[in-house]
This record gives C-alpha cells, structure tokens and sequence, in this order.
C-alpha cells in the first residue's frame, strides 16, 4: 500500500486554506503530496451521475472511496460488489460501481 504524505506548506499556504475552508462552511481540507494518481471508487446513481461509494451508501459506516494505490481500490470494490450480492438485505441498494483514476 502506498502512502499518503502531508504536504509541508508555509504559513500562507495554511492561512489560504483557513480561509477556504471558512468560506465553504463544515469542510475540512487536508493538504497532501502530490502523486501519479488517486483512485475513487464510485457507484453509479443515473445517468452519468457517478459519486464516491461513502455517498452512495451512507448507510455502510466507515466505507472509503479513494485509494492510493488501484489494487487497494480495485480490492475494496469487489469487496463492496461481494458484501451487496451475499446479503439478501442489501440487494435493493446494488448500484454499478467504477474505480476512477484521479
């Protein structure tokens, strides 16, 4: 599993995003490195209309929508496609899911 570093920013670089996240309300903003890429899993709510798996299933606490690295991603959804095909209770919620590279 590949890591997700903090980035290290100036004084400025902080007071910005204070500043943003003031401005959009009850958001917390985390600053990380860059890297090649972050994946999302993402379930399919219409027509093009695809959103991370943690607002598609809110009722599943705990449930993450980005990775690091694709195998992780890759792992959890077919995790999540398993979890909604076993249980009889959770098959009215089945929606496509979709990993996104970011």
């Amino acid at each position: 599993m590949k890591e997700i570093n903090l980035a290290n920013l100036s004084e400025e670089e902080l007071a910005a995003i204070k500043a943003l996240e003031k401005e959009l309300g009850r958001v917390c903003l985390v600053a990380v490195e860059k890297k090649e890429a972050f994946f999302a899993v993402e379930a399919k709510l219409g027509p093009n209309n695809w959103v991370p798996v943690s607002q598609a299933f809110p009722e599943m606490a705990g449930l993450a929508s980005y990775y690091a690295d694709r195998e992780d991603a890759q792992a959890a959804k077919s995790s999540l496609k398993s979890l909604l095909t076993g249980r009889p209770e959770l098959r009215p919620i089945k929606k496509p899911i979709r990993i996104r590279k970011i």
